[in-house]
């Protein structure tokens, strides 16, 4: 596989990972905003000021910022053991 290729598929997986991952924004357990991870972080790149903004503003109204994303089951080793 060429090295072109191998980029293209990482860039694929990525996108892929960032449009599984969700923000959202809630205030009283109301969803205000469920966007896709990938979405805020071109707004991020493309507009940080306003993106700062508004997640402050967000913030200063009570509403909760959160990140939500696929569950992974752990490996072999992450889980916890009984015995601790």
């Amino acid at each position: 596989m060429s090295k072109t290729n191998r980029i293209a598929d990482r860039a694929k997986d990525v996108l892929h990972e960032g449009n599984a991952r969700h923000v959202i924004v809630e205030k009283h357990g109301r969803v205000l905003v469920d966007l896709p991870l990938t979405i805020v972080v071109i707004a991020a790149v493309l507009a940080v000021w306003l993106v700062a903004i508004l997640a402050a503003v967000a913030v200063i109204n009570g509403c909760e910022i959160r990140f939500e994303g696929p569950e992974k089951p752990p490996h072999n080793g992450d889980s916890p053991s009984a015995g601790d």
